[in-house]
């Protein structure tokens, strides 16, 4: 019991050794996940192997991270047995440590670093079991303290892979927006940066939902659009515009970028879906004057946004930019060229 007592009388709190632990970490991990834990293989740098026990798949309580928030994160993806997409994503890894001046964890070179890391990612993801799914991988200041700087620390990197089916279908989503007076907006280094620190982000998902939507659509104090919480808000105009905000003040997603790149080469034309492919500045009343809202997110998000705050968005239906551009990104995955 939270306060320790028992009918009026006080509880003692048992001292385990290392097998009770383990054993009651199990009952406590199945009481959340009776089917099976998520996570199906990580890697610690700490002790430089790869842990299929879930009971220890663990991080020290004395890891910056947890005692300060230091740490920076980023994902990819597991399809039919390929790492899809890691290059950018650790183009971003390595961008972010260096603006949250984090310590490489294989020594100073960037270029030895990206090669540890993706033979790293790679044989997490065959220890794992999985042919499909998702890698997330953080990159701490490490454990070494309870002090409010890194100094003396051992900086660790940590690589899980995960369970779950990526699909070829276009799902439609309801949206709220949230103004930036009720969900602040992150200040710029932490919006252009993947830190651990996505408080605000859970929030806004939080607000968001709260009103009947999902990702949340936070805007500013003079009406412009910023992001979702995890995802990049885009609209096709009347006038077949591709429009995005500029990754001024919020996150570049890898997905709006190869989204942009796929209409260019095979969507954008006089006679066809897009004429021009823009990043601009994006005020909210713009959200119901356009033909699609798309959100994106995740390397294969693409999420049609058919009604905002209960307000239908185009005919209220999946649009044609929405369904070809899954279409183009789901082609690229099978492609394996990335």
């Amino acid at each position: 019991m939270s306060n320790g007592t028992n009918g009026g009388v006080k509880r003692k709190l048992e001292i385990l050794d290392r097998d009770a632990f383990l054993e009651r970490s199990k009952a406590a991990r199945l009481r959340r996940n009776p089917k099976g834990h998520f996570i199906k293989a990580m890697y610690n740098s700490l002790v430089d192997a790869i842990i299929t026990d879930p009971e220890l798949m663990v991080l020290p309580l004395d890891d910056h991270a947890i005692v300060r928030g230091h740490a920076v994160f980023d994902t990819c993806t597991l399809a039919s047995g390929c790492v899809y997409r890691l290059g950018i994503h650790l183009d971003r890894l390595f961008k972010s440590a260096s603006l949250a001046r984090l310590k490489l964890p294989f020594g100073d070179s960037e270029e030895e670093n990206r090669r540890r890391i993706t033979e790293i990612v790679c044989e997490t993801c065959v220890a794992s079991g999985l042919r499909n799914g998702g890698v997330r991988y953080f990159l701490t200041a490490g454990p070494g303290n309870f002090g409010y700087t890194s100094a003396g620390c051992e900086p660790a990197f940590y690589v899980t892979v995960l369970s779950g089916e990526k699909s070829a279908e276009v799902k439609a989503t309801s949206e709220s927006l949230v103004p930036a007076t009720e969900v602040p907006m992150k200040p710029t280094l932490l919006a252009t940066l993947k830190s651990n620190n996505y408080l605000l982000n859970c929030m806004l998902a939080m607000a968001a939902q709260d009103r009947g939507g999902n990702f949340g659509i936070n805007y500013r104090d003079d009406g412009s659009i910023s992001e979702g919480c995890v995802a990049n808000c885009c609209i096709v105009t009347k006038e077949k515009v591709f429009i995005t905000p500029p990754f001024d003040g919020i996150l570049a997603g890898t997905t709006v970028r190869k989204a942009m790149q796929l209409i260019k080469e095979h969507m954008q034309g006089e006679d066809k879906e897009i004429k021009e492919v823009r990043q601009e500045k994006m005020k909210k009343d713009q959200l119901f004057e356009a033909l699609e809202v798309i959100m994106t997110s995740g390397d294969l998000g693409v999420a049609p946004v058919t009604s905002i705050d209960g307000t239908s968005i185009g005919d209220g239906q999946v649009g044609p930019v929405a369904k070809k551009l899954k279409e183009l990104i789901w082609k690229a995955l099978l492609a394996g060229n990335d």
